[in-house]
Order: C-alpha cells, then structure tokens, then sequence
C-alpha cells in the first residue's frame, strides 16, 4: 500500500501517468476472504454454533429454545456468559 502511495504521489509530483496495475494486483492477492463453501465453511461454523447455543439455553431454560424471540435469545446469551464469567 505504502509503495502504491508513493507512486501516486511521484505521479503527481512529476506529472506523469502512473501504471498502477501491478501494485492493485499484488494488493489484492494479499486479501484472503472468508470460505464461503466446503467443510469447513464460515457459514457451517455460524450454524454449529448456532447450534450449540441452542442446545445450552435449551437446558438453561427447560423450554424448547425455538419459542424464544429474538430479544429472548439474546438476553439468555447475555445471562449465561454474565454467570460464567464470575
């Protein structure tokens, strides 16, 4: 990023045009987003836990977590990580 930003700026400074395709593609390779898909998928990972949040309030509550709101959820979330931590 540093050497791209130099090159603008000498661009500038000289009044050239700057090839700057290079240091976008050289930029760009070093960003790595997130699997999307397959095994060990970021979505997969969001669901398991989701899951397992599930399953924890469902003994914390002795109540089927699906009847939960959203705002419930979340407060319960809040309760039992408030108690794990003492």
């Amino acid at each position: 990023m540093k050497q791209r930003t130099l090159k603008v700026l000498n661009g500038i400074i000289e009044d050239k045009e700057v090839d700057l395709e290079s240091s976008d593609r050289e930029f760009a390779n070093m960003i790595r987003p997130k699997q999307l898909t397959g095994k060990y998928s970021y979505e997969i990972k969001y669901d398991q836990g989701f899951e397992q949040n599930c399953i924890m309030l469902g003994k914390l509550i002795n109540q089927p977590v699906k009847t939960l709101t959203t705002k419930e959820y979340f407060t319960l979330i809040g309760y039992y990580n408030a108690q794990n931590k003492r």
